[in-house]
């Protein structure tokens, strides 16, 4: 049975809490992440009004998903409670996964994402991209990068560090701009979530492909 986002209570007031944690965060000044963050309202606004079908997709598990139930309830605990109460509504109905091609077993079992909102979400958009990231006590996410997409991140439970500058806990955002290449770490003794935002064209959007970004040798100097 066909039915638009109107119809489905637990979708649309998550959506409104991106649009909430979107309106609110600080950006600590930074003209960036306020233009960022005015995007994905915008967008998001934009999607609530077309009111668009919901598309039926088959709910599917990760490994990480075993750190689930954790995760939302230390974050029910913490600054985006509500957040993550939306968010625990809808969790049984994610289609989790890796998104890479290849990736260590390690990673396979300390990963994972789901999209809501995007090319392939329940809700479709090919200029925004909304979900959530999930990741085990202890992980390592490797270096990668987005080329012509702007992302951003909102921890709900947990903490993590990106590319060793900083601590980030609820409701810290980590911003990447176009082709930043970052690096996520997780304490050794909690999980994290966290929920994303893409933006990007539809062209930029359609073509990128999760890879991750092979450390350079450093050349030999002159013998």
């Amino acid at each position: 049975m066909t039915h638009h986002l109107n119809d489905d209570a637990d979708l649309f007031y998550l959506l409104r809490e991106f649009d909430v944690a979107y309106r609110y965060a600080p950006h600590g000044g930074s003209a960036a992440i306020r233009a960022h963050m005015r995007r994905v309202r915008e967008r998001i606004s934009r999607v609530i009004k077309e009111n668009p079908k919901v598309a039926f997709t088959v709910p599917a598990r990760v490994p990480a998903n075993a750190h689930m139930t954790r995760a939302l309830d230390n974050g029910q605990q913490d600054a985006a409670e509500g957040f993550v109460r939306a968010t625990a509504k809808m969790a049984d109905r994610f289609a989790w996964q890796h998104g890479y091609e290849k990736l260590s077993a390690n990673l396979a079992k300390r990963y994972g994402y789901a999209d809501i909102l995007g090319p392939g979400g329940l809700v479709r958009a090919d200029d925004i991209a909304l979900g959530f990231v999930l990741f085990g006590p202890g992980c390592v996410y490797p270096s990668h990068k987005h080329d012509g997409i702007t992302e951003s991140y909102i921890v709900l439970s947990g903490a993590c560090s990106q590319n060793d500058i900083g601590v980030f806990r609820a409701p810290s955002m980590i911003f990447n701009a176009p082709g930043t290449t970052h690096t996520i770490r997780t304490s050794a003794n909690e999980p994290c979530l966290l929920a994303y935002a893409w933006t990007a064209e539809p062209q930029d959007m359609a073509a990128h492909k999760m890879k991750f970004t092979r450390a350079r040798k450093p050349k030999d100097g002159p013998g």
